[in-house]
Parts: structure tokens; sequence; C-alpha cells
């Protein structure tokens, strides 16, 4: 009997504990800190949650464990939906969200105040909930987010494993649309002391990636004289409001009229030993089939594929996929030009006559 004894302890338990690791429901590792029927994705600065394809429709049915960012109730404990906010930095395209709030004005405070400490200011607010929901997050192409929280109509509307209210709000503003993922709003539990602060924050990790702009101007009517059949072209630069302010005064001292953006192009990467980006966002000038000069967006052949684990909507990214979606085959058009965002530049560009 002691060598029984012996013989089991070396070997026997060792086995069992092995074959129970094995067993455990694959979906309880796959769904790491998000909700039940949710995986963890998205990117350096924004790490969200998404549907788990055919949850609870057969198979494993997974848990989660007590890291969730934004805490889901106890159904034991007396509790309550909280307030949830979400801030917005354009030039990093990075998002601070915070939830369990006692005040939606508390949850404002909040996310606009980190915000404004991790950028430097000129954070604004994106979404709030005042009750229990979610709020999305779509990337474009050119790697800007696009923040929709969700609505009642919204709910019965839309299914997450195929659409949400933020790529639908990405496809109206944007193109090239990808789901990145899903804030849950937080939860007050009653049984806590009045003055204890229940919410949770999620922030991006790591540096920020500073974008860069290109934009280009129009006047709004046609001037007379010099300025008339040109375009004003900036890029490279930090600060959209600040690039927008630039070339909207350069072109309109230059032709005498109301000028606006024609387009715009962003790039949030690294820059090459050249000065360049790669995967950057581009600015097209073409010309359509009725002959006339026109700008339009698009992305890299880099920037066009996807980033792992994110699906993007069949939606034309690259330059000739752009003008093809605008232009028929019947009616070709003619591309002139394509601008980086990445590099440094401020000139005039001649309409093609």
């Amino acid at each position: 009997m002691r060598l029984f004894r012996i013989w089991a302890a070396r070997f026997l338990l060792p086995c069992l504990l092995a074959v129970g690791y094995c067993l455990l429901p694959s979906a309880a590792w796959a769904e790491g800190r998000c909700p039940p029927g949710m995986y963890e994705t998205g990117s350096r600065d924004f790490i969200g949650c998404a549907p788990i394809p055919n949850y609870d429709q057969g198979g494993d049915g997974g848990s989660v464990d007590d890291e969730s960012p934004f805490r889901r109730s106890d159904p034991v404990r007396p509790s309550k939906p909280g307030f949830t906010a979400m801030a917005y930095h354009a030039d990093t395209a990075s998002v601070w969200a915070s939830a369990g709030h006692q005040t939606l004005d508390a949850a404002k405070k909040r996310v606009l105040n980190d915000c404004d400490a991790g950028t430097g200011g000129g954070c604004y607010i994106a979404a709030v909930l005042e009750r229990a929901g979610a709020i999305y997050v779509t990337e474009d192409a050119m790697g800007q987010l696009w923040v929709k929280p969700d609505d009642d109509k919204d709910a019965r509307r839309f299914d997450v494993t195929k659409w949400n209210p933020s790529i639908e709000h990405c496809l109206k503003n944007s193109f090239g649309c990808k789901f990145l993922g899903v804030h849950e709003s937080g939860t007050i539990y009653l049984d806590e002391a009045p003055e204890r602060d229940q919410a949770q924050n999620r922030y991006p990790k790591g540096k920020l990636a500073q974008q860069r702009w290109a934009m280009v101007a129009r006047p709004e009517k046609a001037p007379s004289g010099a300025a008339q059949n040109k375009s004003w072209l900036v890029s490279g630069k930090q600060n959209s409001a600040a690039v927008r302010k630039e070339i909207l005064e350069r072109c309109q001292a230059a032709s005498g009229t109301t000028c606006v953006i024609s387009a715009y192009a962003a790039y949030s990467g690294d820059l090459a030993a050249d000065g360049r980006g790669t995967g950057t966002g581009l600015l097209v000038h073409f010309v359509d089939w009725r002959g006339q000069n026109r700008w339009t967006s698009a992305a890299s052949e880099a920037a066009a594929e996807p980033k792992k684990g994110v699906k993007a909507l069949p939606d034309p990214v690259t330059v000739q996929g752009r003008i093809d979606r605008i232009c028929p085959p019947t009616l070709p058009c003619k591309v002139i030009g394509t601008y980086d965002a990445a590099t440094p530049r401020m000139q005039i560009v001649e309409d093609v006559q």
C-alpha cells in the first residue's frame, strides 16, 4: 500500500491535473477581460471587445474572470446602472472611457480631465450613456476612430456580429471601416458607502501616436484672376485644428473669397528614415468625366491590409478602388496626383484644363 501511495503521488496526480487543465472550456481563455460572449480585439491604443461568433449557440459556454474593465452587476447585490462617458482626441485617434459614475457630469469631467492630461488638451466628449448600454468604436482606413453609443432603436435594429452604430457612423463619413470593440456601461452597487468612488476607467496604454494631417482647401465659389482653378494643399503637420486654420487662411487670402476643405487624410504611424510614412492616408487629385477637378481620400496598399483579428468591411480603400467607386466604368476618371499625409509640404496645385 505504501508503494502504491508513492506511485500515485509521483505519476497519477500530475496526469489528473493535466487532464483537468485540458478540459477547461476554450472560451474561458478566449474572452480575457471582456464580457461573456466577447473576446479582446483592437489596436495598441484601443483594446476593445468583439463578439465571439455563434456564442451561446452550442458548444462550450465559457466563463469570464473578474478583471472585466467595466464591472458587470452582481445579481445578488442591489445595484443600478452608472453613468458612462467617453472622451476622444482627434490628433491621437484614442479614446478615454469611464463608467459607473453617480452623475453624468462626473463621468464627463473624469474623462475630459484625464484625456486632456494625457494629450496636452484638445479633447471633447465623443459619447455618453445615461443608462445600461454600450459604446461602440470603429476605425477607418486612415486610423481615425468613429464612436457611437447604442440607444433603444439601435438595440432592436443592429446585430453587433454584422453591424453596429459605430460602423454606420464611420461609413457615412469615411471609408475602410473596421470594428474595434465595445465599451459596456458600468454598475453602481447600492450597498457601498455613498462616498466611495465606484467608477471604472479604460484608457489608452503606451505611447500615443500623434497623427499628421493632409488637407486641401478650395474657394467655395469660383474666384476671378490668379486664384482661379487652384487648390491649396498642406501636409505632414500635427494639430488638425491648426492645420485647418492655416490652409483656409492661405486660400482665403489669395482668392479673396471664403474657402472650404475639399478633402483630408490622416497618418498615425512611424516615419521612415527619409521622413516618409508607410501605410499612410493619401489625398487624391483627379478629373472626372465632366472635366471637373476633384479631390478625395484613400489609403495606400499597406494601410489597406486589415489588422490581425480585425475584419474590414468590403469597402474600397486604395486609390484605384476609391476612384472606381466614384467613376463608373463607362465614365472613367483620370488620377492627376496623390499626396501622402506624412510628408511635409505647403503648395498650390493647379487644376488640369
